[in-house]
């Protein structure tokens, strides 16, 4: 009987010791498992690092340094699709993150394809680089104010006594007003994308893009893992896809993670 006591008495001891390990662990910050999780990383216990930040991940959290570090762990884990996918988050979120942008090209380095981007046209650089200049709050922030100077410069042209003035603020309400729909313009623009999950990275080894989304169809050209695709269209179980190169085609939805 004693025994049996002793035996349920350390049940109890290593069940307690777990609830409170367990509950512990839940009760972290997200800051405090980000920090954990860079240490193991910096300790070059990657498979580690890896599963605390899709903890953090699959809590709800996001932020580009999260991604960012993912994707250095999935490199030093030599996976470089996930690599490329966490990389390529990073980057939509903080579309000036250098390092990033840096690691991105060496990771891509290492996957079979090597596509050509269509050249793009400049004043759609020139827009994109525009957007990018500050981040989608900042835009929100730039909009009201420049629609704030709006209201007053058309106040002042309304109230106008003299012909010099109300010539004035005539021009300078219109040229307010482009600033206007170019900012609430941005801020929309920018915040469907960061909304939207129309960007994909190849995680099937190697795939045959089809002409329909039928497996009997006509094949059209192979991909990699890796590869980085624009979802056009999709049905049930196929996506249209579009690469760098301006080639379209279907493929299964299981081969690729979108973003």
């Amino acid at each position: 009987m004693k025994i049996i006591k002793h035996i349920l008495n350390k049940v109890f001891v290593a069940l307690f010791i777990s609830f409170v390990a367990f509950t512990s662990a839940k009760a972290q910050s997200p800051e405090e498992l980000f920090n954990r999780a860079n240490a193991l990383y910096n300790e070059s216990a990657y498979d580690s690092a890896a599963t605390i930040y899709k903890e953090i991940i699959n809590s709800g959290y996001s932020s580009a340094s999260l991604y960012y570090n993912l994707g250095n762990t999935y490199y030093k884990l030599r996976n470089y699709p996930l690599a490329i996918l966490y990389y390529e988050k990073s980057i939509k979120l903080d579309p000036n993150n250098e390092d990033a942008q840096h690691n991105i090209n060496i990771a891509n380095s290492f996957i079979s394809d090597k596509i050509e981007k269509v050249p793009e046209l400049f004043i759609k650089q020139w827009w994109r680089q525009l957007g990018n200049l500050f981040s989608t709050d900042t835009w929100a922030v730039v909009s009201l104010i420049a629609f704030g100077i709006l209201l007053v410069l058309l106040f002042l042209y309304l109230t106008a006594r003299t012909r010099i003035l109300k010539k004035s603020m005539f021009f300078s309400t219109i040229i307010m007003i482009i600033i206007v729909i170019c900012s609430f313009s941005i801020t929309i623009n920018k915040y469907k994308y960061l909304k939207s999950h129309d960007e994909g990275i190849i995680i099937t080894s190697t795939i045959t893009v089809k002409s329909s989304p039928s497996s009997s169809s006509v094949d059209l050209f192979v991909l990699h893992e890796g590869s980085k695709v624009v979802i056009l269209d999709n049905t049930e179980e196929w996506d249209k896809i579009k690469i760098a190169n301006g080639s379209v085609g279907w493929l299964p939805s299981s081969s690729i993670i979108r973003y």
